[in-house]
C-alpha cells in the first residue's frame, strides 16, 4: 500500500486467534483506509511515495467479530489520516484536551 504503512500492536498478541485478527481483518481495514485516502485525495497522490504512516492498532482481547474489527479499524484509520492531513488536532486543541481521563488509566 502507498504510502508505506507500518502497523503496531497496542497489546501483546497471545495466540493464533489474535494474530489472525491482527493480520486479517485489522490489516485489511488499515490498507483499505490508506488506499481510499489516496483515491479520495485526502492524501495527495503526488505525496504517496514520500509519506509513511505508522498505525497503532488495538483489538480487545475478547473481540470475536471480525466484521466489527474490520469496520472499527477502517473508520479509525480513515479518520486519523484525515485529521493528520488537515492538521488536527491543532496545538491549541491538544493542550485543551491534555487532562482528559482515559478509561484504562486506572485512577
Amino acid at each position: 500500500v502507498k504510502p508505506a504503512t507500518v502497523m503496531i500492536t497496542k497489546v501483546t498478541i497471545k495466540g493464533a486467534k489474535q494474530a489472525v485478527q491482527m493480520f486479517g481483518p485489522a490489516q485489511a481495514a488499515v490498507a483499505k483506509a490508506v488506499a481510499d485516502s489516496v483515491e479520495s485525495g485526502v492524501i495527495p497522490k503526488d505525496q504517496a511515495e514520500d509519506l509513511v504512516i505508522v498505525c497503532g492498532v488495538f483489538i480487545h482481547w475478547l473481540a470475536e467479530d471480525d466484521k466489527k474489527i474490520y469496520d472499527n479499524n477502517y473508520k479509525a484509520t480513515l479518520d486519523s489520516i484525515a485529521n493528520a492531513m488537515h492538521g488536527k488536532p491543532t496545538v491549541e486543541e491538544m493542550i485543551a484536551g491534555k487532562d482528559a481521563t482515559h478509561p484504562f488509566r486506572g485512577f
